[in-house]
Parts: structure tokens; C-alpha cells; sequence
């Protein structure tokens, strides 16, 4: 039987970069410790068949600042999440650390005692909404201006903080960046 449709051309590829200056692209770096191969023995007990692993002794200490900001952010902190006027708002939002991969449901309306962490995670989840204004500008043109209004995406209020003023200090530093 003929052919009745001609073979496709290949096509050419080239290798584009976006990269901005001083960009960095992760598939360039060595990933992993990979620096010395594990043999593994096709013969005798299967316990002593691997090659022993490697173990690297890492000489410098742990840093102090880093275990005391570790510890900080695992203080029970009391806060109470406040009620939505939205109807459709989820009446028990989930809250959750990628650090330690857990999860909490909070609910509305009632104080909890939860740990720090989540305080941040409620503290940085914040809504930009933007309006529209009309207004005359000096030339006696009119023009719209799009004023914005950031709030929390889950309004909460922290009832009783152990760190006291350190708490309060750190709470609204997190609350004032953008």
C-alpha cells in the first residue's frame, strides 16, 4: 500500500536561556553525596553482601541561634481565630507547617492553644485586594487610581503569648512585611 502522507521533518532544538544575572539553575550543582559507589557481593548472606556506608563527621558545632529560634517557634501561643462574614468561609481552616508536615484545624470563634509555628503561618497568609478610584489629576484630566488593601486571609488574635513583649515584637514584624 502507497504512502499518502509525507515523512515529517525533523524538528530542531535549541536551547534557549532566561536566565537573569545571577540566577542559579539547581541542575547545575552536584546534588547528593554521592562520592564513593557501595559494592554489593552476588554471593554469600545477604546481611553481609552490601558494602558498609560512608559516614561523613561534620567538625563544626550546631549553631545555638539557629536550636533557640527552633525553640521559640514551639511555644504554645493561645490566639483565637475570628469569625468570617462570609458565608462560604471554611468554618475550620487548616493550618499547616511544611517543616514538620503536620496539620491542625482551627476553629472560629473559640481561643486554642497551638504552637508558634502555625501563628506564622496565619500571620503570612495575607490578601491584597484592590479597589478603583477616579480622581482629577493636575492637569484637570481624570484618571483611575487602584488604591490596595492588604489584610489577613485568616483573621486571628493572639489572646496569651508566653515570649511576651519578644513575641509581640516578632508577630509584628512578620505582620509588616510585604
Amino acid at each position: 500500500m502507497a504512502r499518502t502522507t509525507a515523512p515529517k521533518a525533523k524538528r530542531k532544538y535549541t536551547r534557549r536561556t532566561t536566565r537573569a544575572s545571577g540566577a542559579s539553575e539547581p541542575m547545575e550543582q552536584p546534588i547528593g553525596q554521592d562520592t564513593y559507589p557501595r559494592g554489593l557481593s552476588s554471593t554469600g548472606p545477604a546481611r553481609e553482601a552490601l558494602d558498609p556506608q560512608y559516614i561523613q563527621v561534620v567538625e563544626r558545632p550546631v549553631d545555638q541561634a539557629k536550636l533557640d529560634e527552633l525553640q521559640f517557634m514551639e511555644d504554645m501561643v493561645t490566639i483565637m481565630v475570628h469569625d468570617d462574614p462570609d458565608p462560604n468561609a471554611d468554618p475550620m481552616p487548616m493550618v499547616g507547617n511544611g517543616g514538620d508536615r503536620s496539620i491542625i484545624y482551627l476553629k472560629r470563634g473559640e481561643e486554642q492553644v497551638v504552637k508558634r509555628k502555625y501563628v506564622e503561618v496565619l500571620a503570612r497568609a495575607k490578601i491584597t485586594k484592590y479597589g478603583q478610584k477616579k480622581v482629577v489629576d493636575e492637569n484637570g484630566y481624570d484618571k483611575f487610581v487602584h488604591p490596595s488593601r492588604t489584610t489577613l486571609r485568616i483573621p486571628f488574635s493572639v489572646i496569651e503569648d508566653p515570649a511576651g513583649a519578644k513575641g509581640r515584637g516578632w508577630l509584628m514584624g512578620i505582620l509588616q512585611e510585604a
